[in-house]
This record gives C-alpha cells, sequence and structure tokens, in this order.
C-alpha cells in the first residue's frame, strides 16, 4: 500500500507540468537530500517499483517519507531556539534539554552546557545591530541557522568554545550574516573551537571586521548540500583552520580580504589526520586576494584537487595564487576540475634581500596532474605562471603555461 500511495502521489504531483528548473525534496526519517530537477529530466523506477532515481541518485520507496516541491519549513521542536529580535534575545529550552543555562545580556546571549550525553540542536534566528552568541560545552551539537541576522558590538557575532565536531546547518532557502566588531581581540566573525562541517542550502555572508571571517581550531569542511558561503571582507584571512580544509561542493566566495583567502593550518600532532592539508573535491571556489605578500589558498602540507571550478585573482605585489608547502595533486573524479590563476601584481622587495615575486602557483614539493585544467595568466611585471620546486609529473590534462620545474618525471 505505501509503494501504491506513493507512487499516485508522484505521478500527481509531476502531472503539474514543470516549467522551469524545480527543486525537490525527498524526506527520510525527518531529514532531506535537495535535487534541481529541470522539465525534461524524469525519476523511472525499477527493481518492480521498490526503487526510483531521482537526479542520477536511486532511493528505497520503502525508506521515502514524503516527495515535496516547497520549500522546507524548520521542524523546531525539541530544539533549543534563540531568537534576536533588535535590542533584546530570547531563549528557549525544550524541558527534555537537561544541562543547559543561559544568560540574555541584551541581545548578546550565553549557553553553557554540561550535558556530555546529549546532542542537542539549537536554531538561531532573527535580527540584531548590537547581538551575539557564545556557546560552551564539552558535546557535539548542531546549530541551525535560519535566517540570522547578527552584528556585534562586542566581540565574535557566532563563538563556539567546544573542541567537539559542530554541525552548522545553513537552513534551505534561508539567508545569513554575521559581522563581529571592529577592534576586538577575537579571532574571528564566526569562531569554533572545534571541528565544523557546514551543510545546508542556504546563504551564510561574514565579514570579520577585526582578523579572519571565518575560524576554526580544527578542521573546516563544507559539504555537498551547501548552497553558498561569502566572506564580504575580513581585516586578516578569509577562512583560516587549523588541521584541514575540506570542500566537497556548494559555492564559496572570498573577496575584499587583507590576509590570504583561506588557510589550513598543521596543527604539529600526530594524532590529527590530514594535518595541515587542503582538499577540495568539487563545487565553486571564488577568491580574490588585493593584498601584498598573501595567498588565495595557502596550506601548510599537500593540497589535493579533484574536482571543482576554481578561480583566484591575486592582484598584491609578491602574492601567490596557490601556495603549498609540500605537494599538489590535480586530478578529475566525480565532476570537471578547472582552475583558473590571474596572477597581476608585481615584485615586493624582500627583506632579506632581492624581491618576492608574484607567482599563479608555489608548489614547495612535486605538482601531478592527471587530468583537468589548469589555466594561469601571469600578467603582472615579472609575474610568473607555475613554480614547482621539486619534480612535475604530467599524466594528462591541460596546463597552461608549462610549469617552470626543478625536474620533470
Amino acid at each position: 500500500m505505501r509503494k501504491i500511495f506513493f507512487t499516485l502521489c508522484l505521478l500527481a504531483a509531476f502531472g503539474l507540468q514543470l516549467s522551469a528548473q524545480q527543486n525537490v525534496y525527498i524526506w527520510r526519517g525527518g531529514d532531506f537530500d535537495k535535487v534541481v530537477l529541470a522539465p525534461t529530466d524524469d525519476m523511472p523506477f525499477t527493481n518492480a517499483g521498490s526503487t526510483i532515481t531521482i537526479g542520477g541518485k536511486a532511493y528505497d520507496v520503502n525508506r521515502i517519507d514524503s516527495l515535496t516541491f516547497a520549500t522546507p519549513v524548520l521542524d523546531k521542536s525539541g530544539k533549543v531556539v534563540v531568537r534576536y529580535e533588535g535590542a533584546k534575545a530570547t531563549v528557549t529550552i525544550p524541558d527534555e534539554v537537561e544541562g543547559l543555562m543561559a544568560e540574555v545580556d541584551g541581545a548578546h546571549v550565553k549557553l553553557m552546557c554540561v550535558n556530555a550525553v546529549d546532542e542537542f540542536e539549537y536554531v538561531l534566528e532573527g535580527a540584531s545591530s548590537d547581538g551575539s552568541l557564545t556557546y560552551t560545552g564539552s558535546y557535539k551539537c548542531k546549530f541551525y541557522l535560519n535566517g540570522l541576522n547578527l552584528a556585534s558590538a562586542r566581540g565574535a557575532a557566532l563563538d563556539i568554545q567546544c573542541g567537539k565536531r559542530i554541525d552548522l546547518i545553513l537552513f534551505e532557502g534561508t539567508d545569513n550574516v554575521l559581522t563581529d566588531c571592529a577592534g576586538g581581540t577575537q579571532k574571528a566573525a564566526l569562531y569554533c573551537k572545534g571541528h565544523m562541517e557546514v551543510k545546508g542550502g542556504g546563504t551564510l555572508t561574514v565579514t570579520g571586521r577585526s582578523k579572519h571571517g571565518i575560524a576554526s581550531k580544527e578542521y573546516f569542511l563544507v559539504k555537498k548540500s551547501v548552497g553558498r558561503i561569502t566572506v564580504a571582507g575580513a581585516a586578516s584571512d578569509g577562512i583560516h583552520c587549523g588541521q584541514y580544509f575540506q570542500m566537497n561542493g556548494g559555492e564559496v566566495e572570498i573577496r575584499n580580504v587583507l590576509g590570504d583567502g583561506i588557510q589550513a593550518e598543521e596543527l604539529l600532532d600526530p594524532t590529527k589526520e590530514l594535518d595541515g592539508q587542503m582538499i577540495i573535491q568539487g563545487g565553486v571556489l571564488a577568491i580574490d586576494v588585493p593584498g601584498d605578500d598573501v595567498k588565495g589558498l595557502k596550506c601548510d602540507m599537500d593540497l589535493t584537487i579533484t574536482g571543482g571550478k576554481i578561480d583566484i585573482d591575486v592582484t598584491g605585489n609578491g602574492s601567490k595564487g596557490i601556495s603549498t608547502n609540500a605537494s599538489m595533486t590535480v586530478s578529475e573524479e566525480s565532476e570537471p576540475t578547472d582552475i583558473t590563476v590571474l596572477a597581476r601584481g608585481t615584485s615586493l622587495p624582500d627583506p632579506a634581500g632581492g624581491t618576492t615575486k608574484c607567482v599563479g602557483i608555489k608548489v614547495d614539493y612535486n605538482l601531478t596532474v592527471s587530468g583537468g585544467r589548469i589555466t594561469v595568466k601571469p600578467t603582472g611585471k615579472d609575474a610568473r605562471g607555475i613554480k614547482v620546486d621539486g619534480t612535475y609529473y604530467y599524466r594528462g590534462g591541460t596546463v597552461t603555461p608549462e610549469p617552470d620545474a626543478v625536474a620533470k618525471g
């Protein structure tokens, strides 16, 4: 009966005849997958009607709760809700949430959690031009940004003092904005003491007026479901993280930053996986860095790119579009790889003597290319295209210009 009902609902929905791209939400166990369908797409059933393929992915019909087309509304039941309304904020804590305390001073909220067993969920929504949230805890948790517009005059807009995994969910269909105060001691407008995983089809715009736009002490992961993350400005790096940076999809744009676009810093901790690395597996990444002696992408260890569209514009003197202190590997796996770097700066005097040149891609060890397209345009005076201090291994793809390498293999 479930299969028959589901099939009839599905056919009725598509009887409306899509005239443009349409978002389809497949609900399973209280969560959903979003699939963008074109008018010509179909959703075939296989395995005697027990499997349906939507957007190239197969789903078990028996595990689908519903299929909807309208933008979802966040279910707040069982979640802690922090709502900002101008100069004040309110915190609603469900009865079943134990070990959580809240302090509210105008629109500045402190949440202190001593529960180390339950994974609580927090909803942040509303707007304030003088508000913030500081969270302390010792267990993993989830934060839903549900149409949040928050500017702080006291430090970070969102300060998560928890060393565990933090899920930051940009809820579908919402626009969220975070800005910190100028002249503060905070590390970023959005800071996480642990490791942060960003998901959800909404948008997030961050401005770091004192230091970084976004910073996490450990890894920072952008999942495929992310709509768009924008760092609209920063006094230092756009995104700065320890351990590693990984991007699986979505869109990330960084502009008007005085430091590096994205930096992954090695923690020098042998227990931390991928320490100092950067991994880009898909999505769209656009970085514009105007400062002198800065980098668009910077990592202390290996840089691996297996998919995605990456555009980097470097205008500062002595700056680098992409810079790794170790090796770089470029290939194509789940989607095409297209890397374009504009090196428009000129040389910068080096305090130790000589000059530091603007370089499109700088690799301290080896560069291996087995697929994709790399295009570097060194248009600044004395700018260089691709410089490899180790061995350049070419296995496929397109690389322009030919790298300047110590050796070729």
